[in-house]
């Protein structure tokens, strides 16, 4: 062998010890972890479960719903109107404080009546009951898909319009002989409810809660908006508006005063019923747009109403375009125009 082959045998050689001693030191380190010696760190790349994760923020807590017609507490349960009388023998009327939402409107020479809106509360007596309009037909399926009717005869262009519409039609002729005809029908409504067909209630686009809009709104401690030959007059004291037609207290016939927490005057526009009778009733358009003036809180907010078909919600904005916030409770919707 010469001396060049020999040399490099013994490179080989000590090559060969040399990865024998560092594979015998690797084993060495680990069997002597209860020593104080720690394992050398693997040269990968840890997986993501092994890495530390940031916590995710806790989910915030949903605001409980509330009722679309009250601003209450949520109820599931049918929708009623109660088309209500509004002339001097009419009154007192019965069931009004307990109405979630009234509508007046006027009628034929140049009178008022009231649609009374029952969910959340249904009185044994409600009243009294009289006819009802076209406008009844376009704005009551707003608040249901299928909204019950509490009324006392038609003519015959609202009786068609009434049996092509998703209205529940409920005509009563529950007579209290104490009282002069024709203000003398009354109803049950804790009865009516319990009928099958009648729709629970859905969004009508109005807002309610608290809002910090009405603390710089202007004040509007006494309101007075005519319709027709009546003034329904309004003057807050206790958190509430106190209602008055044509300077009469509007109160219960048990009592006690109507009590009203918003009142939604929207401008609007009448025109002629199609001549089916002697007489040419008022029809209110409330599909379109238009002024509103809503008073809470003893103040006032000037916007703009819409809604877009007689089944659609009614939007109600400020001049910015925000939601106008109604307070939770009783609301009252003045058709002026």
């Amino acid at each position: 062998m010469t001396a060049r082959e020999l040399k490099t045998r013994r490179l080989r050689v000590a090559a060969i010890g040399m990865g024998i001693v560092l594979c015998l030191t690797a084993a060495g380190c680990k069997g002597h972890d209860n020593a104080g010696q720690s394992p050398a760190p693997k040269p990968t790349t840890p997986s993501p479960s092994a890495t530390s994760a940031t916590p995710a923020p806790s989910p915030k807590s949903k605001p409980a719903a509330y009722d679309p017609l009250s601003g209450g507490k949520k109820v599931d349960g049918p929708v009623i109107g109660v088309k209500i009388d509004n002339v001097q023998a009419a009154r007192p009327q019965s069931g009004l404080y307990q109405a979630d939402m009234v509508v007046a409107e006027r009628v034929e020479g140049n009178l008022t009546r009231l649609l009374a809106i029952y969910h959340t509360q249904w009185p044994k007596r409600v009243g009294p009951v009289r006819s009802a309009r076209n406008t009844d037909v376009d704005l009551l399926p707003m608040f249901s898909k299928h909204p019950g009717l509490v009324y006392s005869g038609a003519n015959r262009k609202v009786q068609k319009q009434l049996q092509n519409s998703p209205i529940r039609t409920l005509e009563r002729s529950d007579r209290d002989y104490s009282r002069p005809a024709p203000h003398n029908v009354f109803v049950d409504l804790d009865q009516i409810r319990k009928q099958s067909g009648i729709g629970t209630e859905q969004s009508i686009g109005f807002a309610f809660g608290k809002s910090s809009q009405w603390n710089s709104a202007a004040g509007a401690p006494s309101v007075k908006i005519p319709i027709g030959v009546d003034t329904f007059g309004f003057s807050y004291a206790g958190n509430h508006y106190r209602g008055t037609w044509n300077g009469q207290a509007q109160t219960d016939q048990n009592g006690t005063p109507v009590t009203i927490d918003n009142i939604v005057d929207l401008k609007v526009n009448y025109y002629k019923d199609t001549k089916t009778t002697s007489h040419l009733s008022y029809v209110a358009d409330t599909v379109g747009k238009g002024t509103v003036v809503v008073y809470s809180h003893g103040r006032k907010i000037t916007g703009t109403w819409q809604r877009s078909s007689t089944t659609g919600p009614m939007t109600l904005k400020t001049s910015s375009g925000k939601s106008i916030v109604l307070a939770p409770g009783h609301t009252w919707l003045m058709l002026q125009g």
